[in-house]
């Protein structure tokens, strides 16, 4: 504040030096100390120390008053519900400010309201240095704004120039209800910018711990399947027990503690839900992610993104345990997902590969070219087609060998052979097309094996397909 020793100092330049003190110390400086023109204007000084203690006493009289005490619920007064929904955020803007405008008239609802921050203010923690910034950047943090609040609060036009001598917060001190509402008008201010930035903070802390994650992914990628967000990296294949918490990626240690100290104020929050699944499926939790994941699509059945992580969570379970059931799992929900956007890349990248785990070759080569197409230059997409052509691959060998199958009878002839020599050539042709020998078996051998009685048909079952069926 650049100014001439002999020019007094304003109202508004007043209020902001007793800010700036305020958040450079637990109390208030000695007013030379905070800024040197109160050394030579003695006026200014005690104006600005005057302004210090009636803030102090305010403060002081707020904290000890309660809305029992101090005054009896009027019938205008609304629920005590009203004023945590105006903490938290939930409140329209224009039905806030009516709210307030009732506090700060109201000796019951005032402390209501300071109340309801002071406590929300206490469940969320110390405002940072990065809100404080942000609320200082706010309209509502400048001087000649809360005043242009106070005067619409408490009915008192503009001063005139027949007014200047007398500092506004002095015209409050001599009315009580004023100072009443001016203490008020400082809560609805700590309100409006506590609640600015803290619901700004609560949406995107989710994207931080998102972010960190798929920064852990990248760093050590040890799923087949891709999680939103990470960019390329190889697949290092991780065998025996689980890594150590030291061999962890770092920013996985950051997401969870982020992720921990979030989920125990918001337990049904499906971002938090789905930032711990994720987390779960990085350490090889999946019954933890699978739990967690159905919690958050109770809540949002039709994201696409909770529907693909639950199918990497049930892909993961499915190979770590042998359980056939889960890739069929994984594979519904991503057809879910691409139901709701059918050009994700991620879900079309993952659906091909729990295709290929299934064998459903044609199926797995249709969502790699549909992938190609709208992915056509990354990493990722390099990855896609190097499977697309090994599925292509397959299937023309497949098509160049195909011969037709073994009959029940030589099936048997195999099952009931132990010598060495060309029926041990035979095993393996018939574990190499295992899955065709498997259709057949239900389609036709099984039948054969065991007709079905009609009337006095005395079809009579075949041995061999019986012997087929058991090898």
């Amino acid at each position: 504040m650049e100014r001439s020793p002999s020019e007094h100092v304003g109202t508004a330049d007043l209020a902001k030096l007793l800010e700036e003190s305020r958040q450079r110390a637990d109390s208030v400086l000695d007013a030379p100390d905070v800024h040197p023109h109160f050394a030579v204007r003695p006026t200014c000084r005690e104006q600005f120390e005057e302004l210090a203690l009636l803030e102090r006493q305010l403060d002081r009289q707020l904290k000890s008053m309660g809305p029992v005490e101090s005054a009896l619920r009027q019938g205008d007064c609304p629920g005590p519900g009203v004023w945590r929904e105006i903490s938290g955020g939930l409140t329209p803007p224009d039905k806030m400010l009516a709210h307030v405008e009732h506090a700060s008239r109201c000796d019951y609802c005032g402390p209501l309201l300071r109340g309801a921050v002071a406590e929300l203010t206490d469940l969320n923690g110390e405002i940072t240095e990065a809100e404080r910034k942000h609320i200082a950047s706010l309209e509502s943090a400048t001087p000649e704004w809360q005043q242009l609040l106070a005067q619409r609060i408490t009915g008192i036009p503009h001063s005139g120039p027949h007014r200047e001598s007398t500092p506004w917060w002095q015209r409050w001190i001599a009315v009580p209800r004023l100072a009443m509402a001016a203490a008020s008008l400082l809560a609805v201010v700590g309100v409006g910018s506590w609640v600015v930035v803290r619901n700004y903070v609560h949406r995107n802390q989710p994207a931080a711990a998102g972010q960190l994650l798929a920064r852990a992914y990248t760093e050590k990628r040890t799923l087949e399947l891709r999680i939103a967000g990470a960019d390329y990296a190889p697949l290092r294949v991780s065998r025996g027990p689980a890594a150590s918490f030291a061999s962890r990626p770092a920013a996985l240690l950051k997401a969870e503690a982020l992720i921990a100290s979030q989920l125990e104020s918001h337990p049904a929050d499906p971002s938090w839900l789905q930032a711990q699944a994720q987390a779960d499926v990085l350490e090889g939790k999946y019954d933890a992610a699978v739990e967690a994941l159905r919690r958050a699509l109770e809540l949002e059945p039709r994201s696409p993104a909770l529907l693909t992580d639950l199918a990497t969570a049930y892909f993961q379970r499915a190979q770590q345990e042998d359980r056939k059931e889960d890739f069929g799992a994984a594979y519904e929900y991503l057809s879910k997902a691409l139901q709701l956007h059918p050009d994700d890349p991620v879900a079309l990248f993952n659906r091909a590969i729990v295709a290929e785990h299934q064998f459903l070759y044609h199926q797995a080569l249709e969502d790699w070219d549909h992938y190609l197409r709208v992915d056509p230059g990354s990493q990722w997409g390099e990855e896609a087609r190097n499977r697309a052509n090994a599925i292509r691959e397959k299937l023309k060998e497949h098509e160049s060998n195909a011969k037709p199958l073994l009959s029940p009878a030589q099936v048997a002839a195999i099952a009931i052979s132990a010598g060495p020599g060309s029926d041990a050539d035979q095993r393996s042709k018939v574990d190499q097309r295992v899955e065709e020998y498997l259709h057949e078996a239900v389609r036709s051998w099984l039948p054969q094996a065991f007709p079905e009685a009609r009337g006095n048909d005395s079809t009579t079952a075949d041995p061999h397909a019986s012997q087929a069926l058991f090898f």
